[in-house]
């Protein structure tokens, strides 16, 4: 079978969650057969620094930004015929997601689209400013392609609400996969509150800065990791950090690294806008480390399930926060509960699988 992978950009070039996502699905594919042909196609965002998955192959598009990337247009799909591919999957609703619908509608191939956060299934309205035009070309070219996808693939039931609701469209629901890790996971002594993403508005790690201050007198680290920003966003976060002395800056770090600190951490935060199901809400439930999100709670599992809490204000979160810190045999109730609910629906084994039959079921048709 031969697949294309076609995603903004890749893991090798810059690690996010739809990045990590798109690489462990790959690894499951091979991992059931290596005779399948994979490739990646992305953005060239910057050089390479990252590792490169092995019997993959990648090719690079020029790198004009997200909202521009319509202008691959015409290279995009010289190389999808020039492949041939028996599916091509796309992730994030981008200008590609239409790009690649066109190329799948007109070739007689399969699309497989997945959502990589709530906000792909809404429709976003467009600010009137000096990029209104190639943000409303990439906003109608990524509805362009959703509506004429094979199959989308949701994360969450409410996401799969809100496509139906708001665009008519039926999807299926494959919840994200990781691997297992084994125990024990031997947590820090003085408990470790820690905050992982990319630093950036959406992700609002400010709010995790102010949350350390309020705390400041518990027992307790907290640790912030994430791949820096640039401009006065990175240097408001950077003078926040001066001034927070319970706050260590770890930077950007390795897949392996990050999941070495959520092993050893109480308690994971999220501050997010929104998100999808995020990676690092798995990662930390594999590990039972509870999660307390200030707004993202997908479908309501970790108030169904006990295993962290949606603050929904800053207040309530400072609350959250203190009251794991303070109670040792809570969080690691919490913890345990995190892990046999991951496994019973998070493992990589497990979803693999549904993956697997969905791509030979799309290069069947």
């Amino acid at each position: 079978m031969r697949i294309v992978f076609l995603l903004q950009a890749s893991s090798s070039v810059l690690k996010g969650g739809a990045e990590i996502q798109a690489d462990t699905i790959i690894r499951e594919l091979l991992r059931h057969d290596q005779k399948h042909e994979i490739f990646y196609i992305s953005d060239l965002i910057k050089k390479e620094t990252g590792p490169r998955i092995e019997n993959v192959n990648y090719i690079f598009l020029k790198s004009y930004g997200t909202k521009y990337s319509f202008l691959n247009a015409i290279p995009l799909v010289r190389i999808l015929k020039s492949l041939d591919p028996d599916v091509v999957y796309q992730r994030w609703r981008t200008p590609y997601t239409g790009i690649a619908a066109w190329y799948a509608g007109h070739n007689g191939k399969n699309l497989i689209f997945e959502m990589a956060s709530d906000k792909d299934s809404l429709k976003s309205r467009i600010p009137v400013n000096r990029t209104f035009l190639p943000n409303w070309i990439s906003e109608r070219l990524g509805r362009y392609g959703m509506r004429r996808a094979n199959v989308i693939v949701c994360q969450s039931r409410e996401q799969q609400d809100s496509l139906k609701r708001l665009y008519g469209l039926d999807s299926l629901l494959i919840p994200k996969g990781h691997p297992v890790p084994e125990g024990p996971f031997l947590k820090s002594t003085v408990p470790v509150v820690v905050w992982v993403a990319n630093i950036k508005p959406l992700k609002q790690p400010e709010i995790f800065i102010d949350l350390a201050r309020a705390l400041e007198g518990l027992r307790a680290e907290f640790v912030l990791v994430g791949r820096p920003d640039f401009g006065p966003y990175q240097d408001h976060i950077e003078q926040m950090l001066r001034n927070s002395p319970n706050v260590s800056y770890r930077g950007e770090l390795s897949h392996d690294e990050t999941n070495k600190i959520i092993a050893s951490a109480s308690i994971l935060i999220n501050t997010s806008l929104y998100e999808g199901t995020p990676n690092t809400f798995i990662q930390a439930w594999m590990r039972e480390t509870p999660v307390v999100s200030l707004n993202v709670d997908p479908d309501d599992i970790m108030t169904r399930e006990q295993i962290g809490f949606r603050s929904g204000t800053f207040q309530r979160l400072v609350e959250d926060v203190r009251f794991l810190i303070e109670h040792e045999q809570e969080r690691a109730a919490q913890g345990r509960k995190a892990r046999e609910y991951a496994r019973g629906h998070h493992d990589i084994g497990l979803i693999g699988n549904t993956y697997l039959e969905l791509f030979e079921r799309m290069s069947r048709k």
